[in-house]
């Protein structure tokens, strides 16, 4: 008789056991399901944080207007000491900007531009950039831009390394006047060639 009760009680406290092991996997199984859950909401959240970091660092550089004076000597002196500070106060087009732009140049020359910089020319109803080349000889030419158009262009800079003592360099004023000089590759001194305004209109024209 003993011996069954205790059996019973056995049999009893089993299926006691047994039913509270099942209801903390249970548990477990939930809250580790929370967790993953939690986790990936995270992770999703901290991609999309990444993203718009990104595109705040590419809305910081990219396509912004070079501020007058444009001193072409500084910034390519600037360009070998801090790129960052380079990129920033000098930013290039790029992307689709970048193509509309060299589709116009292309389409009025042999050009094919290396980089390509929007100067800051203040209200005028007309853009203005800078483009290089770059190959046997380096150049620079300013160009007017209206309505898909260019409405004037001067060459403002151009170098050829082999058998010249000087190149042509430039800097554009915040008057929208344009300075093109003559620097000695050796010293590095310069002299005003010529002198050139941009007018209201979008024309460039020869002032010195």
């Amino acid at each position: 008789m003993k011996k069954n009760i205790f059996l019973s009680i056995f049999i009893a406290l089993n299926i006691l056991l047994s039913c509270k092991n099942n209801k903390d996997n249970s548990q477990n199984i939930e809250n580790n399901t929370q967790i993953d859950s939690s986790h990936n909401v995270s992770q999703e959240s901290n991609n999309v944080q990444l993203i718009k970091t990104k595109d705040t660092v590419n809305d910081n550089y990219d396509n912004k207007i070079v501020n007058l004076p444009f001193d072409y000597e500084y910034a390519n002196k600037l360009s070998n000491i801090d790129k960052t500070k380079y990129l920033l106060l000098y930013p290039q087009l790029v992307g689709e900007k970048l193509l509309e732009i060299k589709k116009i140049i292309s389409s009025n020359s042999e050009d094919n531009p290396d980089e390509i910089f929007q100067i800051n020319n203040g209200s005028y109803d007309f853009t203005s950039y800078v483009y290089c080349t770059s190959g046997d000889s380096d150049s620079q030419t300013l160009i007017n831009i209206k309505d898909n158009k260019i409405i004037a262009t001067e060459s403002v800079g151009y170098s050829m390394p082999e058998g010249n003592e000087t190149y042509q360099s430039f800097v554009i004023n915040k008057d929208l006047s344009i300075n093109v000089y003559d620097v000695q590759y050796n010293s590095g001194t310069r002299k005003i060639l010529e002198k050139h305004q941009i007018k209201p209109n979008g024309a460039i024209i020869k002032i010195k």
